[in-house]
């Protein structure tokens, strides 16, 4: 089961402030994985329309673009590989997007 918050050590290594060149659909998606305010708007629920992730935020009539599943998929991968998590910390990470995207890293 997967806590209410992520645990502090991944919400460190995962900042974004981490990493100057991630895109902000990209921070915002780490932000809906990990329930974490970091845009504005924040997403609130995603939707996976065939091979293209859908994001609906705060405030919006329509659906925004996030990118093909398989893309995100493997930038998420990539993150935590350069993020240098610990298996425990992968494995909490890996629990995250499995819950609130609905597939595996």
């Amino acid at each position: 089961m997967v806590k209410l918050m992520p645990s502090a050590s991944l919400l460190a290594k995962l900042d974004p402030d981490r990493y100057p060149n991630m895109s902000m659909t990209m921070v915002a998606i780490l932000g809906y994985v990990l329930n974490e305010p970091w845009t504005q708007p924040i997403i609130l629920e995603v939707t996976r329309v065939d091979d293209v992730m859908l994001a609906m935020s705060e405030g919006q009539w329509l659906p925004n673009f996030l990118g093909e599943v398989s893309d995100v998929r493997v930038n998420l991968r990539r993150l935590g590989m350069a993020a240098g998590l610990t298996p425990e910390e992968w494995a909490e990470y890996q629990q995250w997007v499995e819950t609130r995207l609905h597939w595996a890293l």
